[in-house]
């Protein structure tokens, strides 16, 4: 599979099974369906940057990739910057405590796209503030992504701050894996891990 056309999702992670059949790549002008835990594919034209959507080829887009030989080592990760457009708070979900659910409308980030400096940059002074617009795959639609938090999140606070306040926010998450049994009560399962909140 060493070429510009063929090649796969992840290396060492495994897609869950409920995503199997969702997930797309879009690459230059075509939209092609990812096949089996690894999510091979083959594209008919070389695109150094993919789109990887939910669900069709007009679908959700949860994040953007780079693209590598053989594999695009993908683990998962849902990456997206917009607003939160709505909370939803149940405790129906067979869980030890109440669940949020936020409706996220957005574009994904773009693959080099970071929260913060992290070591590998340590030595390239002055540190940039991060600026929303820098980040957005701008070209891509926006739509609507869901994303699940327990109520002991710390990352809720800032959900509610900017859904009041309508404040532009990144979202950093994965795909739920099937142990977690999420994908039984929700059509896409993303689990929020941290935000970035942008001044307006």
């Amino acid at each position: 599979m060493n070429d510009e056309l063929n090649g796969q999702l992840t290396s060492d992670w495994t897609i869950p099974a409920y995503a199997r059949d969702m997930l797309w790549l879009e690459g230059a002008g075509e939209v092609v369906q990812a096949q089996g835990k690894r999510g091979s594919f083959r594209l008919d034209t070389p695109s150094p940057v993919v789109t990887l959507r939910w669900g069709g080829a007009t679908g959700p887009a949860l994040t953007q990739l780079r693209w590598q030989v053989d594999t695009l080592d993908w683990d998962g990760s849902v990456r997206i910057g917009g607003f939160v457009d709505a909370l939803h708070v149940t405790e129906q979900v067979e869980l030890p405590e109440a669940l949020t659910i936020l409706h996220v409308g957005g574009q994904p980030l773009k693959p080099d796209t970071q929260p913060y400096p992290d070591f590998g940059q340590r030595k390239r002074v002055p540190y940039a503030t991060p600026s929303y617009f820098d980040g957005l795959a701008e070209d891509v639609d926006e739509r609507v992504t869901t994303w699940m938090a327990l109520s002991d999140s710390a990352v809720l606070v800032l959900a509610q701050d900017a859904l009041v306040n309508k404040l532009r926010v990144y979202c950093y998450g994965s795909l739920a894996e099937d142990a977690a049994g999420w994908h039984e009560a929700f059509a896409l399962p993303i689990v929020l891990e941290a935000m970035s909140i942008f001044a307006p």
